[in-house]
């Protein structure tokens, strides 16, 4: 029954001493995350913030500001300065040094403002202390403000002396003249968030007509040699600690083998204006690197230069890239796979960002390109391998037959293809696929050689299923298929 009661005084306690908090609002200094990663140096600035106290504080009182490590009270300007405290109740203002009071309707005052400038090398932070004045108390729901910095409440005014280096929370205690604890408080007073903007609007999602390949599917079936990607990049510089002078590169990833002379455009327009506070930046430019040879990816890159004009830059590029094969082209347009966007800062004026850059964004979700049709892959057939015997079935499940259209590859780096395969699949039918066709379909002529061969099915995805076998005297294997992998 004890221990009953002590619980139920801890939690009355407790749930007392929840209420007694100060509250410390303000409209918190937003700072660039990447910023504050890059370690961007803070410059000296004047810091705002109201409280709102939950208790009286009898004339006396101290009240004392915890400033955590993001805070520096002092910079190249100098330490703020604090001191006895200069009057003006009527218009309920008040300042010691660099440090403003706004007072607003309330009765009391404060006087007795000390800083404290603590050693940061030795993991010491920074406070500022002073007591309620003799006279009228500072009573509970009373609010005032505090300015650190340009006041501009009287004297000198104040000089902006403080460095917010991060995100930032301060600790609000005060005592009664006997040094026990009226109530204490913390609110945020800098936060940090993203400078930039990154989505894909549009995906690339062309079709490539199965029995062309030179163009995608367009509306009723009909053939075009376009599709449009388009996407939206955002920068504000207007952040403190914000990055400045960026120069960003979009990049999307995937094969765009042989694709080289395929972008509608090479400069990109202006900033979009639209977004209230939004400033034009100026545009960069858009290149298309040319494929090396081999599978090798190849990436649109779009470099944005962000200039610096009277006021900092919040700009929101939004971008149409038109990728075009030309009317009588007859390169055929690549299978891309999963198309991946990324976004890297390469430069900033006031940060150093790596060698290999700053990175914003990755593996954001860009589209692929695909051939509208059934592609199964079979990665290991063999073919005249000594006492080897390997066949592919076939099995068509529709009521008409089906054209299919091969390319392999072989262990030599040879490429075959594209080719009819010869022959359709009868419908409703199961056809094999000999190890001697392939040997003449290929011109393997009795060759051993090892293929990993792609068929282009004229079906949609699971009208044909595939079954590959490789066996010799040792027994039979089942060789997996793209189909069976679910890729």
């Amino acid at each position: 029954m004890k221990l009953f009661k002590k619980a139920l005084l801890a939690t009355a306690v407790v749930g007392a001493m929840g209420a007694q908090a100060a509250t410390i609002s303000s409209d918190a200094k937003k700072l660039s995350a990447e910023g504050v990663a890059l370690k961007v140096a803070a410059t000296a600035d004047t810091l705002t913030f109201d409280i709102v106290v939950d208790k009286d504080h009898p004339s006396s009182s101290v009240i004392t500001l915890n400033f955590d490590s993001n805070v520096d009270l002092s910079s190249t300007a100098g330490v703020i300065t604090g001191g006895a405290v200069t009057q003006g109740v009527a218009s309920g203002t008040a300042y010691a040094g660099d440090v403003g009071f706004d007072y607003g309707t309330g009765s009391f005052t404060f006087d007795d403002v000390k800083v404290t400038n603590g050693d940061a090398t030795k993991g010491e932070t920074d406070s500022i202390s002073f007591k309620v004045n003799l006279g009228n108390p500072l009573t509970a729901n009373s609010a005032f403000r505090v300015v650190l910095g340009n006041h501009n409440y009287g004297g000198t005014n104040g000089v902006a002396k403080v460095l917010v280096k991060g995100a930032s929370t301060l600790s609000y205690v005060s005592n009664k003249a006997d040094k026990s604890v009226i109530e204490t408080g913390t609110g945020t007073i800098a936060s940090e968030v993203t400078q930039f903007g990154f989505k894909v609007d549009t995906q690339l999602d062309g079709l490539i007509m199965r029995d062309d390949l030179t163009s995608f599917v367009g509306t009723n079936g009909t053939a075009v040699k376009t599709d449009a990607l388009k996407y939206t990049f955002t920068n504000d510089e207007s952040l403190g600690l914000a990055l400045q002078n960026v120069n960003a590169k979009i990049n999307f990833a995937g094969n765009f083998k042989g694709v080289t002379t395929t972008v509608s455009g090479t400069t990109l327009g202006a900033a979009s204006t639209a977004a209230a506070g939004n400033t034009a930046g100026t545009a960069g430019t858009l290149s298309l690197p040319t494929a090396t040879g081999g599978t090798t990816p190849i990436a649109v890159l779009d470099s944005y230069v962000m200039t610096t004009p009277a006021t900092p830059v919040k700009a929101t590029y939004v971008n149409t890239v038109d990728f075009t094969n030309g009317s009588t082209s007859t390169v055929q347009i690549p299978v891309t796979g999963d198309v991946e966007a990324s976004v890297t800062v390469t430069s900033a004026s006031n940060a150093t960002v790596g060698t290999d850059g700053y990175t914003l964004y990755s593996k954001v979700a860009a589209g692929e390109w695909a051939v509208d049709a059934t592609i199964i892959n079979v990665p290991y057939v063999p073919v005249n391998a000594p006492n080897t015997d390997t066949f592919i079935h076939f099995a068509n499940e529709t009521d008409k037959e089906v054209d299919v259209i091969v390319t392999a590859i072989d262990n030599n780096g040879v490429e075959y293809g594209p080719m009819n395969l010869g022959a359709k699949l009868a419908a409703n039918t199961v056809t094999k696929i000999s190890e001697p066709a392939m040997d003449t379909l290929f011109g393997l002529k009795g060759a051993t050689t090892k293929l990993s061969v792609t068929f282009n099915i004229d079906a949609d995805k699971g009208d044909v299923n595939a079954y590959a076998v490789s066996q010799n005297d040792k027994g039979r294997t089942e060789v997996s298929t793209s189909q069976q992998r679910g890729n």
